[in-house]
């Protein structure tokens, strides 16, 4: 299987209710986000006139971390937000009243086998027998799940 990518990061939100390992996060939106770029690297997330999405959001964000300000308006345990890479949902949180969450993205990448669904939610203390695959200068590589559920990962 081979597996393609870009670093672009973008703001994520949904309609979730309560966010529990096991259920799906699915986006109802997409805003494109640079964690080096303010102001790209923040955006507020509320609810009026019966809907939610982004809005402007005042304030400084570091270069290099992603916010989203949950403002005091949006219903408790109704949504999640959280960031994107290459439009793909990488890491969301329940989106509490009043939250400031920070995001500060320092890609790792890991493999791991299972019966997982696009948009799964995971909970990364239950994953077993995952590898980390190290990319930095490396074009191409491999990665063999052994019969006793241990990743070699080596170079091709």
């Amino acid at each position: 299987m081979t597996f393609t990518w870009t670093v672009d990061y973008g703001f994520v939100w949904g309609l979730t209710g309560r966010l529990t390992s096991g259920g799906y996060f699915v986006p109802w939106d997409q805003m494109a986000a640079d964690p080096d770029n303010p102001p790209r690297n923040r955006t507020g997330f509320g609810f009026s006139n019966g809907n939610y999405g982004f809005v402007a959001a005042g304030g400084n964000t570091p270069v290099g971390a992603l916010e989203i300000d949950v403002l005091s308006d949006v219903p408790d345990g109704t949504a999640s937000v959280g960031i994107g890479m290459d439009d793909s949902s990488v890491f969301v949180a329940q989106a509490e009243p009043g939250a400031n969450l920070r995001f500060t993205p320092h890609p790792e990448y890991w493999i791991t086998a299972g019966t997982f669904r696009a948009g799964e939610v995971l909970d990364v203390e239950e994953i077993t027998q995952e590898a980390e695959v190290p990319l930095e200068g490396t074009l191409s590589m491999q990665a063999t799940l052994e019969p006793d559920d241990v990743w070699t990962v080596s170079v091709a």
